[in-house]
């Protein structure tokens, strides 16, 4: 190694795990809000100290040479501790004043979450709500996020988590794509229907549902997308039937609940932070806010009411759909 400080500063080390996490220059510039050029000028000074390249490329990425995996557990040690000084010191905050980042899904985070947090931010204006719409779960003990809306419970002992409510899950479809389908009694009857269905994170196989079934619903796709979003506007346009949230049907509107007795699917929404951050007053109250105004809509969440009329009647027979269209 070159000179006696190599490793100068933790600039270094971030600009190290970023790198190597993000898996290229372009991701890590992303991540530290840097342009990719710093990035690898800043890379090429560090590499220069150390004597020794710390990455080669690989195709698109970029991985460790032996030097850069000899210093990859230490880099991640100092990690941990940094990380543990920024939250206590986050943790002493008593102002009500600064910025909270909070991360949901896109049905959450846009149809409920925003306009929810519009009266938050009338009782404090001087709060800054940074909403990152994710599709994963984001590492809070990396301050990816100061809070997280989760679907399921996590696991990680170091986060606070609150379950909030049981979102309820079932079948819609446009009353336009009813009026022209075929009779619907049972779950077997999807086999003769149009399907729209969502692409999850992890899922590589044809089975296009928000969650996994024991025995795939019959149908046939004729739309999939990876946003839950998507899938709410091919639903919404007549591409077929969905799987949708109870909450997220209602506030959409003009959908028509099928197969009502069908009980889809139900899974918790947890709220979570991470433990050292429950005592910065600013997370606390937009965290005990957020978890209030949830349990005040439970019954949105489960069944989709007490909410907005959103057409949603429920029907079992596509004449069902084309009497009320009549009226």
């Amino acid at each position: 190694m070159h000179g006696n400080d190599p490793l100068r500063d933790w600039a270094d080390i971030r600009l190290f795990l970023a790198i190597l996490d993000r898996g290229s220059l372009v991701g890590a510039a992303e991540h530290l809000g840097l342009t990719q050029p710093t990035v690898g000028r800043r890379l090429s000074a560090m590499e220069n100290r150390f004597g020794t390249p710390l990455f080669v490329r690989a195709g698109r990425r970029m991985q460790l040479t032996d030097a850069g995996k000899a210093i990859l557990d230490s880099a991640r040690r100092m990690e941990t501790e940094m990380l543990a000084i920024e939250r206590n010191l986050q943790a002493q905050s008593t102002a009500l004043r600064g910025e909270v980042t909070i991360s949901a899904t896109e049905g959450t985070g846009v149809e409920w979450l925003t306009p929810v947090l519009r009266d938050f931010h009338r009782e404090h204006p001087e709060i800054v709500l940074n909403v990152q719409i994710e599709s994963r779960a984001v590492d809070l003990i990396h301050r990816e996020a100061d809070i997280a809306l989760r679907l399921g419970q996590p696991e990680q002992p170091e986060l606070i988590a609150r379950r909030l409510v049981t979102v309820g899950f079932g079948l819609y479809a446009s009353r336009a794509y009813l009026e022209n389908a075929p009779p619907l009694h049972s779950p077997d009857d999807l086999a003769a229907h149009q399907r729209v269905g969502l692409r999850t994170p992890g899922n590589r196989e044809n089975l296009f549902e928000s969650f996994p079934f024991p025995e795939p619903l019959p149908g046939r796709y004729t739309y999939v997308s990876n946003s839950p979003t998507a899938q709410m506007a091919a639903v919404k346009a007549g591409f077929g039937i969905g799987l949708l949230s109870h909450r997220w049907a209602t506030m959409a509107g003009r959908l028509i609940r099928v197969l009502p007795e069908y009980n889809a699917a139900s899974i918790d929404l947890w709220l979570v932070t991470h433990e050292e951050l429950r005592y910065s007053a600013r997370i606390r109250t937009t965290f005990d806010f957020i978890a209030e105004r949830a349990r005040a809509d439970a019954e949105l969440f489960a069944r989709g009411g007490p909410g907005p009329d959103a057409d949603s009647k429920t029907v079992k027979t596509t004449a069902t759909a084309r009497r009320k269209a009549r009226r």
